[in-house]
């Protein structure tokens, strides 16, 4: 299991979406050695493969979050899981409305070959409002934090590592572990500065909050893309980051 660092930047997990392998690698050379930890998203992954997140690790001496989202009948998703097994993963997505099923071969696949890895169950992502709970799933704008809760619990049951979800949802996420009396690890997309969300600065999230927002909301992790990796003074980012909670 990971410990989580209390500083910011080291809780923050920055996304290499958006780029190539050549931009990629540019960016984590010139990136503050206190961001340690990068998201290799399914874009990236398809790309360039395994052969990248080795070369993202042990290159640059990053922690790997591979950001799959794997979802799919629970012996596919347990055998894609051990075909990664021999990778340097920290962190790995699967999502939770796979199922009870799917989550368990997850978790055994894990506690036999993978130790090492955290799987982070998603919930609902950050790109959906009420709108689409309603066309998708017929849940109502009144019922989305039960919906949430219903999966909150299914990943405690299911012994899942973590959840993503919105920083929004994490007093659902707390009310829900203090009735299972459990720590599920949180991760927290959908995540940016200050000034950007007053600039209208936030891409394909709905649901977005700050990084302080986060982490005083009980963020164990939150992740950032172009907001560091498009960012014009990168190391005035990681500064503004580490006066959270200061």
């Amino acid at each position: 299991m990971s410990t989580v660092d209390p500083i910011p930047s080291s809780r923050t997990m920055v996304a290499l979406d958006n780029m190539t392998r050549e931009q990629a690698l540019v960016f984590l050379t010139e990136m503050p050695s206190e961001l340690d930890l990068v998201k290799i998203g399914l874009e990236l992954y398809c790309s360039y493969g395994a052969a990248f997140v080795r070369e993202v690790h042990e290159k640059f001496n990053k922690r790997i979050f591979l950001d799959l989202k794997l979802h799919d009948i629970p012996n596919t998703v347990a055998k894609t899981l051990a075909s990664l097994s021999n990778l340097p993963i920290e962190f790995i997505t699967v999502h939770l409305s796979g199922g009870r099923q799917m989550l368990e071969a997850c978790q055994s696949i894990r506690n036999e070959k993978m130790t090492h890895t955290n799987i982070l169950g998603v919930s609902y992502l950050t790109s959906l409002d009420h709108t689409n709970f309603r066309e998708t799933w017929g849940i109502e704008e009144t019922t989305i934090p039960a919906a949430f809760m219903r999966l909150f619990s299914l990943a405690s049951e299911t012994k899942t590592q973590g959840i993503v979800c919105s920083a929004q949802e994490l007093k659902l996420l707390s009310k829900q572990q203090e009735s299972a009396n459990n720590k599920l690890m949180s991760v927290c997309p959908g995540i940016r500065f200050q000034d950007e969300i007053d600039n209208g600065s936030i891409g394909d999230q709905r649901r977005v909050l700050t990084p302080s927002q986060a982490f005083d909301r009980g963020a164990d992790y939150i992740v950032m893309g172009r907001s560091l990796t498009q960012a014009e003074d990168l190391k005035s980012r990681v500064a503004q980051l580490n006066l959270v909670n200061s």
